[in-house]
């Protein structure tokens, strides 16, 4: 086991969120750092997306029908086969959250005619 050194104060936040939460700390901050992780991945996600979607459209329309890799708003890869393109980027990045999109865009779902959005 490792010790971490904190502040008193911060020691008694923790305990205090994981007692409401009736967790171990343990398990409080490791949930809490998933969190983190996952919302940072996110915010990586849509600064890639959106450096895509700044490029000119002739260059993204280079790689029209085709899936792009970009990571660190760099393009990394592509390819017609989405699924060879996530196991290449895999291999090569593991878990590291790399963008994989269709080079058009954002796809958007659509209800087909005849069909109507249920309302709450």
């Amino acid at each position: 086991m490792t010790v971490l050194q904190v502040s008193e104060t911060l020691a008694e936040a923790i305990r205090y969120e994981a007692e409401t939460r009736a967790q171990s700390i343990e398990d409080f901050l490791a949930i809490v750092l998933r969190r983190e992780r996952t919302l940072a991945d996110r915010r990586k996600i849509e600064v890639e997306q959106d450096w895509w979607l700044s490029l000119p459209l002739g260059e993204r329309a280079r790689y029209e029908g085709e899936f792009v890799a970009v990571h660190k708003r760099t393009l990394i890869d592509h390819d017609r086969d989405e699924l060879a393109l996530r196991r290449r980027v895999r291999g090569k990045f593991g878990r590291t959250a790399v963008l994989l999109m269709p080079a058009e865009g954002p796809r958007e779902i659509r209800a087909g005619r005849g069909i109507r959005p249920r309302c709450p």
